[in-house]
């Protein structure tokens, strides 16, 4: 994060500070932190997840006793407890040179260890199953911790808000999206899903064991996403002057000068992407494409229950799962008339249907990686995205660099 320098040092140099502030910002929402020069998980990240931390911290003050307790005699036990946990955390506030309650601004050992340790010795102390209970909640707190500091660092939480409003966009151009996939899709699942064999398959499964088999297939698919990632995290970082730089960067709503920089010297010498900067970027194409994939797997899904409401009757179901007619009423799920004529969702329709989404899918995500034609139509709109947050990181490092 960039250090601000007061005011006396000069107007502009505040102003050029304000705006790299602002900059830090964007990127956040971008869902694109590791951005961010010097990013650090002591002072940037674990500082922004406090407030739920502290949540999580006094939740399971409250919830570590048990029913060892009961009435005003587990109230002032509670009370006893926070008065503990507000102990150390004094304790930890005084070694760390802080005001004795105040919100920490840079998170080190101590205070990690008060939060995976904090709770867990309430149980040592006034819990019935203690040591199981100390375990558990150092077991749980050490998870929390590590799904935090992901969640945080790679801006989860702003890259899902943003990507709630790419869903959106793509949802308003999924006939695009359609037009494009659908006919082989069609024509490659049509064969599948007219097959007697492929729904007595449906039938035979379990829910579990159907649900483990969807998932596979959709872990391949996600897998073939991912390795497409880092070859195209590489091409996106390159920019051949500082005209291009200035030209990407104005496309976007960033909150920094892109205006022609003259006294910049050619070629540009941009700080390499980190690893961390690369895994960052990867995670959110990774996920700009699932929901792609996701759609088109969900419109699939959908096309298929309707298609086969209306032509794979009742009778043909019998025959091809070989149910009786009892077995039969027990897998329906919804019953209707249209048009005068019955038609029955059944768990196999579902189940086909769910089969046929599953193979798609795994298509649909093979044809961006292997087709030109598909990566060109479907990835360009998350790579400019990316594309322009890393033209803005250059402008926003060469601020840095003239700051200092």
């Amino acid at each position: 994060m960039v250090n601000r320098p007061a005011r006396s040092e000069g107007h502009d140099r505040a102003e050029v500070a304000d705006q790299l502030a602002a900059v830090e910002t964007w990127f956040i929402r971008q869902g694109l932190p590791h951005a961010i020069d010097d990013y650090s998980a002591s002072t940037d990240v674990l500082t922004r997840a406090t407030p739920f931390l502290s949540v999580v911290f006094l939740l399971e003050a409250s919830a570590s006793f048990g029913d060892r307790f009961k009435g005003w005699q587990q109230f002032g036990v509670f009370l006893l407890a926070l008065a503990l946990l507000a102990g150390a955390v004094v304790v930890v506030n005084t070694l760390r040179g802080r005001q004795r309650l105040a919100r920490p601004d840079d998170i080190g050992i101590l205070e990690v260890a008060l939060f995976i340790f904090g709770p867990a010795v309430l149980p040592l102390l006034f819990g019935r199953d203690r040591t199981s209970g100390f375990l558990l909640l150092v077991g749980l707190n050490v998870v929390i911790l590590i799904v935090t500091y992901f969640v945080v660092s790679f801006g989860m939480i702003p890259m899902l808000r943003s990507g709630a409003g790419h869903i959106a966009r793509e949802v308003g151009g999924l006939g695009r999206l359609m037009m494009r996939s659908l006919p082989l899709l069609l024509l490659f699942a049509t064969f599948l899903f007219l097959n007697a064999e492929m729904w007595q398959v449906a039938h035979d499964f379990t829910p579990a064991f159907y649900g483990v088999s969807v998932g596979f297939v959709a872990f391949i698919s996600f897998v073939f996403l991912a390795l497409r990632i880092p070859t195209e995290t590489a091409s996106l970082a390159g920019f051949a002057s500082w005209t291009e730089v200035c030209a990407v960067a104005a496309r976007c709503d960033a909150p920094i000068n892109s205006s022609e920089r003259s006294s910049l010297v050619e070629p540009p010498l941009i700080e390499p992407l980190r690893r961390v900067d690369r895994l960052n970027i990867g995670v959110l194409l990774f996920m700009r494409q699932a929901v792609q994939v996701v759609l088109v797997a969900l419109v699939i899904g959908i096309f298929y229950v309707i298609f086969g409401l209306f032509t794979v009757r009742r009778e043909t179901i019998i025959q091809w799962t070989e149910l009786t007619e009892a077995s039969f009423q027990a897998s329906v799920v919804y019953e209707a008339q249209i048009f005068g004529s019955p038609v029955a969702l059944t768990w196999e329709l579902l189940a086909v249907s769910g089969f046929i989404a599953g193979f798609s899918a795994l298509q649909f995500a093979v044809s961006l990686i292997t087709d030109t034609t598909y990566r060109d139509e479907f990835f360009a709109d998350a790579a400019d995205d990316v594309r322009n947050v890393l033209a803005v990181r250059a402008l926003y490092l060469e601020d840095i660099r003239q700051l200092s």
